[in-house]
C-alpha cells in the first residue's frame, strides 16, 4: 500500500518498503527529510536531507557489519558478532529500554509491529504507529511508538509510550542514540551541546581503543577537554583518523529546559540536531526529562570485532555517535541514577531528529548562542541566521499519539 498525497505545497509521501529477509520497513518523505523506520529493532536506518550541492546525503551509519538476515542468533556467523543483536543491526537513530541485557526482551532486539499509518487531517503530517509487549517474567511491559513527519519541518519527531504490565517495579535505563557517519561526519566538523558538566570514561573491558581524552576527567567546556598528554584538546572538533574513541556523559546544567545536541559540517553546509525534554523542562510528568547527554567519538578507533575484522585488527568504521536519556551512572553525577517505572505507570519518551542543509556560509564558522523562537530553534553568529522549523515543545506529536495509542485500544 502507497500514500501519496500534497499539504502544504510539500509532497508527502508514506510506504511499506521491503528490505533484506523478512525484514521490512517504512518509508516516509515530507520533501526536506526522508525517514525509513525498520521494523526489527524500530531502528531509523536513514534521515536524508538535500545537500546544498544538490544531492541527498543520509546522516545515519549503517556499518560495514551490519547483518541482513533474520537476526544474529540465526545467522552461521553469530559468532563473529559476539551474538549481540546491537550490534548484528547497529547504526542508525536507535532506542534502549529498559536496559542492555541481551538475555531481556529488549526495544532493540525485538520485532515491533506496525499497526497503522496514513496522515493527520489536523497537522497535515505523515504518522506512523507500531507496538511490541514483553511478557517476560520481571521484565513485563507494552510499549507503544509513534514517528512524525510535518509539513514544513526537516524533523522525525518521535513519541514512544512504555507501561509497566507487570506486578512488581520496572528498574530500566532508557536512552535515545543517533550513529552519524560519512559522507556527513567527516574532518572538519564541529559538536555543539546544552550547557553541560562533561566527564570521560575509559573504555570498558569488552572494548579495544585508546583514549585521546584522560579518564574520568571533568570539564565543562568541550573546546577545552583535558587530553591523555596532559595538554588540552578541542573535543567539538572532529579531526581526521586518531585511531582513537572517547566517550563522554554530560550532566545538563541546572535550568537548561530544553535539550539538545548539534553536529555542523561546514564544507556540506548541513547541521544534524537532536532535541528533548531535559530534568528542568515544564513538561508533564508523564515525559521522561533526560539529565545527561552523551557523545561517542570513534575515529577509527574500535580495535575490537565487529568494529574491525578481527580483536585488535584495524578498525573499519568512523562515526559520531550522540544520544540522552535516563541511565545510572553508579552516583557519578550528582542527578538521580536509579529510575522506576511503578505497576501501571506510563512513561513517555519523547525527541525530535532535524537534518537540513543552511544557505549561509558564514555560519559554517560557528554560532554563539541557540535561542528558541516560535516554531523553531535559531543558532545566531552576530547578524548571521541558522533556523530549523521544529515544534519543540512537541505539542503536535504528543496531541496525536495520544489520539492513535486511545483507538488501537478501543
Amino acid at each position: 500500500m502507497v500514500t501519496s498525497l500534497m499539504a502544504g505545497g510539500n509532497d508527502l509521501d508514506i510506504r511499506r518498503i521491503p528490505l533484506w529477509e523478512s525484514r521490512n520497513a517504512t518509508y516516509m518523505s515530507n520533501n526536506l527529510v526522508r525517514a525509513i523506520v525498520e521494523d526489527q529493532g524500530e531502528v531509523a536506518i536513514e534521515l536524508s536531507a538535500r545537500s546544498i550541492q544538490g544531492g541527498y546525503v543520509n546522516a545515519l551509519s549503517l556499518p560495514y557489519f551490519r547483518g541482513r538476515g533474520i537476526g544474529v542468533l540465526s545467522d552461521q556467523n553469530a559468532d563473529w558478532w559476539k551474538s549481540k543483536q546491537s550490534f548484528y543491526q547497529a547504526g542508525g537513530i536507535y532506542m534502549t529500554f529498559p536496559g542492555k541485557n541481551e538475555d531481556d526482551i529488549l526495544f532493540s532486539n525485538t520485532y515491533w509491529m506496525v499497526r497503522r499509518y496514513g496522515s493527520d487531517g489536523e497537522s497535515g503530517g505523515l504518522w506512523r504507529l507500531s507496538e511490541m509487549k514483553s511478557r517476560q517474567e520481571h521484565n513485563r511491559y507494552w510499549a507503544g511508538k509513534v514517528d512524525l513527519l510535518l509539513p514544513g519541518h526537516p524533523v522525525l519527531y518521535t513519541l514512544a509510550r512504555v507501561t509497566n504490565t507487570g506486578e512488581e517495579d520496572l528498574v530500566y535505563n532508557a536512552e535515545v542514540h543517533s550513529m552519524l557517519c560519512p559522507p556527513f561526519i567527516e574532518s572538519g566538523c564541529f559538536v555543539n551541546t546544552v550547557p553541560a558538566s562533561f566527564t570521560s570514561f575509559a573504555p570498558n573491558f569488552r572494548e579495544v581503543a585508546f583514549n585521546r581524552l584522560r579518564s574520568s576527567a571533568r570539564f565543562s567546556d568541550l573546546r577545552h577537554a583535558p587530553s591523555v598528554s596532559g595538554s588540552s584538546i578541542d573535543a567539538s572538533y572532529i579531526p581526521g583518523p586518531t585511531g582513537s574513541y572517547d566517550y563522554l556523559v554530560g550532566e545538563i546544567a541546572a535550568g537548561e529546559d530544553l535539550g539538545w545536541i548539534s553536529v555542523i559540517n561546514p564544507r556540506l553546509q548541513m547541521i544534524y540536531l537532536s532535541f528533548f525534554p531535559t530534568m528542568y523542562s515544564r513538561i508533564d510528568e508523564s515525559v521522561m526529562k533526560s539529565p545527561t547527554i552523551d557523545l561517542a567519538f570513534n575515529l577509527l578507533g574500535r580495535m575490537d570485532s565487529p568494529w574491525a575484522l578481527y580483536e585488535g585488527g584495524t578498525s573499519q568504521v568512523f562515526s559520531l555517535t550522540t544520544g540522552f536519556g535516563r541511565i545510572d551512572h553508579h552516583d557519578t553525577f550528582s542527578t538521580p541514577g536509579r529510575f522506576v517505572l511503578k505497576p501501571g505507570e506510563s512513561m513517555d519518551i519523547v525527541s525530535g531528529q532535524a537534518f537540513t542543509s543552511y544557505d549561509n556560509p558564514r555560519m559554517s564558522n560557528g554560532f554563539y548562542t541557540m535561542e528558541k523562537e516560535e516554531g523553531a530553534l535559531v543558532f545566531k553568529r552576530t547578524k548571521s541566521y541558522l533556523v530549523v522549523p521544529c515544534d519543540y515543545g512537541f505539542t503536535t506529536v504528543r496531541t496525536l499519539s495520544q489520539r492513535l495509542f486511545q483507538n488501537s485500544q478501543s
